[in-house]
């Protein structure tokens, strides 16, 4: 008898062992493919080993070996990768560079084959993602082809909520009234533990530049996001931005600042992590920004236990005479995920971009899985409790779970509404009230709203051609050569002009910049160009030359 249990218990023990040794042979078994994103945020560990990357990998059978941007920036990255001519298999957030460099496959017979997730998500805008040149679709990005209630816009003045509360929660519509806010605010308090605050928050080294200094320019004029465009709407000629006297009248407000000792003389040479430092150290009172890259910040903010330094959300304008279009999104992609023309099965990366595509999918990279991250409580997703507590306070637990982190790949965003009938993310308007930590929900009780998004109006006409800086102009053109010298001279002269002492220097300064930019860098050949693009794309669109 002992010497049956014996040979039962080594049984069940060889049994034992060989389940896991099948598990890891059958994964080792599986085709890979490598995987480069080139989204600069993101932490190659955590993405790695990330819960729904995991599950997405054990759908499929497919092993991804993920790797990110390091120790460069996205365009240096892309520059060396093209040099090199070694690319992943699949690649997101890959732009036109890409194309011209004969680094991308065409995927319409892919799509016809294994992308009917895509085709079914994207409908009649599958044209929008087409390349102007041939026609051909290289990528595929985060549709925003639905209605949407926006919960956390993108495009915001934002204030810290302690700012709000001292003051007694003042009205805030135009770039005056922040100048007075400020003033009222440090009158009061005039540092952070003994800390200078600063003020106005801007990075302008880099990409940042556009982000807090040419954009802000944009949305507080009644502008959509056209980047370095200003375009008139009826005739579609395009003016470089930069020259513009609405430009100028945004600057003149930064000069402002500057002169009253409420912007940092090093704003403009401030990196992007120092700057998200200076946000989630607490000194950072004010800012006109895309909110979610603050996102990581105000999870640290509420992680040291200062949820008070954390960011209402408002629209900003000029004066009141001007209409808000911040938000009002407009259809146009300049950047997705493409499969590379080195990669080793490109039908197998076809079905891994359809299933990030799909339902299941969509529900799997915002929510997570459920029982696990989310419960289905009547008929309706609903992040557990801890997991919305965790989102909210650690800034890794989104990429240690692959939640609400991929923010370039082929997903619905935001409060749109899936093919079941229920949000996209958990961030959405039904749920953000109920999600949100107490200063949050107290700020929002003083204005009377239950979400940021109540703030904006978003139900202005978009603009026929999408947004100006995804249009393409042609590599290595003479266009293309004046506006990478129009933007090296805006990023020294800028701060120059911001800087000024005087009304007569500011004004001199200005001058001085607008002639560089036509005379030494040609950017008519640009804005003539630009035009053209809008005129081509709106052509491919459906639209009317």
């Amino acid at each position: 008898m002992k010497r049956g249990l014996s040979l039962l218990l080594a049984l069940m023990l060889v049994i034992g062992l060989a389940l896991p040794l099948a598990g890891a042979i059958a994964e080792d078994a599986r085709p890979t493919l490598t995987v480069f994103d080139f989204t600069e945020e993101l932490d190659q560990y955590l993405i790695n080993n990330a819960t729904t990357i995991k599950q997405m990998e054990d759908d499929l059978g497919v092993n991804l070996e993920i790797e990110v941007v390091s120790g460069m920036s996205t365009e240096e990255k892309t520059s060396t990768m093209i040099a090199s001519g070694d690319y992943a298999d699949i690649m997101f957030r890959v732009d036109e560079r890409m194309i011209e460099a004969g680094a991308l496959l065409p995927l319409d017979d892919l799509l016809e084959s294994d992308g009917q997730d895509v085709l079914a998500a994207w409908g009649d805008s599958i044209n929008k993602l087409r390349y102007p040149d041939d026609g051909n679709i290289y990528w595929i990005g985060s549709p925003r082809n639905r209605p949407e209630e926006i919960t956390d816009p993108g495009a915001c003045l934002m204030v810290q909520y302690e700012v709000l509360d001292k003051l007694g929660y003042p009205t805030i519509k135009t770039l005056d009234d922040v100048y007075q806010m400020l003033n009222d605010y440090l009158a009061i308090q005039p540092d952070l533990n003994g800390t200078p605050f600063i003020p106005w928050g801007i990075w302008a080294d880099s990409w940042g530049y556009n982000h807090t200094v040419n954009n802000p320019a944009l949305w507080v004029n009644g502008f959509t996001d056209d980047s370095n465009a200003y375009v008139d709407q009826q005739t579609y000629d395009v003016t470089y931005f930069t020259a513009t006297d609405y430009f100028k009248n945004y600057v003149s407000f930064l000069n402002k600042l500057y002169l009253n000792n409420l912007l940092s003389e090093n704003a403009f040479i401030t990196k992007y992590d120092e700057f998200n430092s200076q946000v989630a150290s607490g000194r950072v009172l004010a800012m006109i920004y895309n909110a979610s890259l603050a996102s990581d910040s105000e999870a640290a903010l509420r992680a040291a236990g200062m949820p008070e330094r954390c960011y209402a959300r408002f629209p900003i304008l000029a004066d009141e005479s001007v209409v808000d279009r911040s938000n009002v999104y407009c259809e146009s992609y300049d950047n997705g995920v493409g499969i590379s023309t080195s990669c080793s099965d490109p039908a197998l990366a076809m079905k891994v971009i359809n299933y990030i595509a799909s339902l299941k999918g969509n529900i799997l990279f915002n929510w997570g899985i459920e029982g696990v991250h989310y419960d289905v409580i009547d008929g309706k997703r609903v992040w557990k409790e801890e997991v919305a507590q965790k989102f909210a306070t650690d800034p890794n637990y989104r990429y240690q779970e692959g939640i609400d982190c991929l923010g370039w790949w082929p997903l619905y965003y935001g409060s749109m509404k899936l093919d079941d009938g229920d949000y996209a993310c958990p961030q959405n308007k039904q749920a953000f009230y109920g999600n949100a930590d107490d200063w949050t929900k107290k700020v929002l009780d003083a204005y009377g709203i239950t979400c940021w998004g109540d703030n904006f109006d978003t139900s202005g006409t978009p603009t026929p051609y999408g947004y100006g800086w995804t249009l393409v102009i042609q590599a290595g053109s003479d266009a293309e050569l004046a506006l990478t010298k129009a933007d090296t001279v805006r990023h020294t002269e800028v701060p120059t002009v911001v800087m000024s002492q005087t009304q007569e220097e500011f004004d001199a300064n200005f001058a001085s910049m607008v002639d560089k930019l036509y005379n030494e860098c040609k950017i008519n050949l640009w804005e003539d160009a630009m035009k053209q693009a809008i005129l081509d794309r709106m052509e491919i669109w459906g639209g009317q030359k």
